[in-house]
């Protein structure tokens, strides 16, 4: 059996969890995965309850920092240091590991840990929640057609970390290079953090919502035009999006606004490519 412990927001849990099937898929393991954070950082309720491929499989309930029965084994992903930030290459020995291995994932922002196909198969949001999405779009007026833009803008406590909390400038270049490519677009903003951006500038005249975690992951695995913050929760709806979309995002993941022009801090997103990267001067980067 290959286990791995569910921690952090719901983005961790499900590349946490899809890295763990993952591996359990390729090498015909079984799987068994505590549905509940092991810090407890949601209250003790499962967060990916909208997805319906979600299997924990195996019953565990084995305290966190505490190995259950039959794991012998624990792989752990490696941490280098740059510019003051924790970096963590893709190693492809993760599918290498024997059975009754416990996966110990700091970041897994890499999609050359997962099966696509599979993954595509474990995130399909369940109907009655795909059903609620749509009737909210359309009390709002919403339709996710070639002419609309939806930012996803990540607040909270990233507001609190100037590396991290995007400047004005970023999205400033982004809505100028959505405009370039369609004048026609119009602008609509998603975010878990409505009071801070329904005041913030470069938003000024944009509808802003916070529909619910279900129905912002739909928006974004079904819009055309995305322009998303470096936000671990836009990853897997954008890049399973059957749309294809055209989704700009900040080059420099980890540093976007510090620092020089380092390849590190980009060089897992790439491997995901769904994204339309652009630097701090707002040019593309190819």
């Amino acid at each position: 059996m290959i286990t791995i412990s569910l921690t952090g927001n719901i983005s961790d849990h499900i590349i946490r969890y899809c890295i763990c099937r993952s591996v359990a898929e390729k090498n015909n393991y079984k799987w068994g995965i505590n549905p509940i954070a092991s810090h407890d950082y949601y209250g003790g309720k499962e967060q990916m309850y909208f997805f319906s491929g979600i299997d924990y499989g195996e019953p565990i309930d084995t305290p966190y920092g505490v190995l259950p029965k039959g794991i012998t084994n624990v792989w752990e992903e490696k941490r280098e240091r740059h510019a003051g930030y924790n970096f963590h290459p893709f190693q492809p020995d993760i599918f290498d590991v024997p059975d009754n291995t416990k996966l110990v994932i700091y970041c897994g922002q890499d999609s050359n840990y997962l099966i696509k196909e599979k993954v595509k198969e474990w995130l399909q949001i369940k109907e009655e929640y795909a059903t609620a999405a749509e009737r909210l779009l359309n009390d709002a007026g919403i339709e996710l057609n070639e002419n609309i833009c939806i930012i996803n803008a990540r607040g909270g406590e990233y507001r609190g970390v100037p590396s991290l909390f995007l400047r004005h400038e970023y999205w400033e270049n982004a809505i100028q290079l959505m405009k370039q490519k369609n004048p026609d677009i119009k602008f609509i903003v998603v975010t878990e953090d409505l009071d801070f951006y329904k005041h913030y500038e470069p938003f000024s005249g944009f509808p802003i919502y916070h529909f619910g975690i279900s129905t912002d992951y739909y928006i974004l695995n079904h819009a055309n035009n995305l322009i998303v913050s470096n936000s671990g929760f836009g990853i897997f709806p954008v890049w399973l999006n059957e749309n294809n979309p055209y989704a700009i995002a900040p080059y420099l993941w980890a540093n976007h606004n510090f620092g020089k022009e380092e390849e590190w801090a980009n060089s897992n997103m790439r491997s995901w490519g769904c994204f339309t990267f652009i630097d701090r001067k707002g040019d593309i980067v190819l």
